[in-house]
């Protein structure tokens, strides 16, 4: 014995199962979304990093350009590495 299940059966099947799908997308979509505006305190207190001021370098404390080389790409490196600004407190000459 045959059961009759039609064209029109299947496609209406079908059609409610991509509706369902979709739903439970548009749901968890909902449940997640608001989980971007909570922040992790623990993570951004360890990213902080406390740098005492101090004064600027001045121009005096350069003696030749291989000094002034060095300390910038100091000064580059270490504002990469730290991700924050970065202010030369000394430069020293290693013989």
């Amino acid at each position: 014995m045959m059961i009759g299940y039609t064209v029109i059966q299947g496609i209406q099947d079908s059609i409610f199962s991509i509706v369902v799908v979709y739903a439970l997308l548009f749901l968890l979509t909902l449940i997640i979304a608001p989980f971007k505006y909570i922040k992790d305190k623990e993570k951004t207190s360890e990213d902080t990093i406390d740098v005492p001021q101090t004064q600027p370098l001045s121009i005096d404390d350069i003696k030749d350009e291989d000094m002034m080389v060095a300390t910038i790409i100091a000064s580059i490196d270490a504002r990469e590495t730290l991700k924050t600004d970065v202010v030369v407190k000394s430069v020293k000459e290693i013989k």
